[in-house]
């Protein structure tokens, strides 16, 4: 399965329920990683207490995935942090919940209080560089950022393999002719939020990230194996720096993710 494990024909359906981004899940896990088991998940008790200290109830999203996979560091906490239930907090305004946290605080993914009755709410990307109320519209439903977490995460792991290039016109119209677009809808990255969004391709073994860099987009090449990455830059017409070891930044305490 894993040499045959393609993200966008996994993800070829798109995502009518939340049952389906967890399959998802377990999918690129096994393929990727390790299997998901059940000792990967957070317990109700905890989820509860969670809940009892900010007095709120989770959307039955969030706990889905804290059941499923919240401890499984290497989905979901290579760089910015899935947070676990006793580490969830609201923001200095009281009107998110954050679920996720950019590594330095720069950054924070949340669910707006009105919004926690909803099984699978929108979510709202906070950030230093947003202007004016430093919030915008990230994806429609927690379960497709869960999806987005566990992606973007496996790009930032010691477990994978990566190139950077710039994506160019011609890298671009490469990428779209030979790699199969991931059905994620655009998203706006983190790091430059106002930039043009975020999109996902992939085949088998690899992950392949257009996102706003230095000068205009990047193209972020991630794969399971060295051969694999290796298929892309052979395959794509850009200029690749030799790739930089990876640095894993572990979760920072609660008082100092915001």
């Amino acid at each position: 399965m894993a040499d045959r494990f393609d993200v966008a024909e996994a993800l070829a359906g798109g995502f009518p329920a939340r049952a389906d981004a967890w399959a998802f899940v377990r999918g690129f896990a096994v393929a990727w990683s390790t299997p998901v088991s059940p000792a990967d998940g957070f317990t109700s008790a905890e989820v509860q207490r969670a809940e009892d200290r900010l007095g709120i109830r989770l959307p039955v999203a969030l706990r889905e995935a804290y059941a499923l996979f919240g401890r499984r560091r290497d989905l979901v906490a290579q760089q910015n942090p899935l947070l676990g239930p006793d580490e969830l907090l609201l923001d200095p305004s009281g009107e998110l919940l954050v679920f996720r946290s950019e590594n330095q605080g720069c950054a924070g993914w949340g669910v707006a209080l009105a919004d926690l009755s909803r099984e699978d709410p929108p979510v709202v990307l906070f950030a230093d560089r947003l202007p004016g109320s430093g919030r915008l519209h990230f994806l429609d439903r927690l379960s497709l950022a869960c999806v987005e977490t566990v992606l973007s995460e496996a790009a930032m792991a010691n477990w994978t393999e990566g190139r950077t290039c710039q994506a160019t016109h011609e890298v671009v119209a490469c990428l779209e002719e030979q790699f199969a677009p991931v059905a994620l809808p655009p998203y706006p990255a983190w790091f430059e939020p106002m930039g043009q969004p975020v999109r996902w391709f992939s085949s088998s073994g690899l992950l392949l990230c257009l996102e706003p860099g230095l000068e205009g987009m990047d193209l972020v090449v991630t794969g399971r194996t060295t051969a694999d990455v290796q298929r892309a830059v052979e395959a794509i017409p850009g200029t690749w720096p030799l790739a930089m070891p990876v640095v894993t930044v572990g979760s920072a305490a609660a008082e100092a993710v915001l």
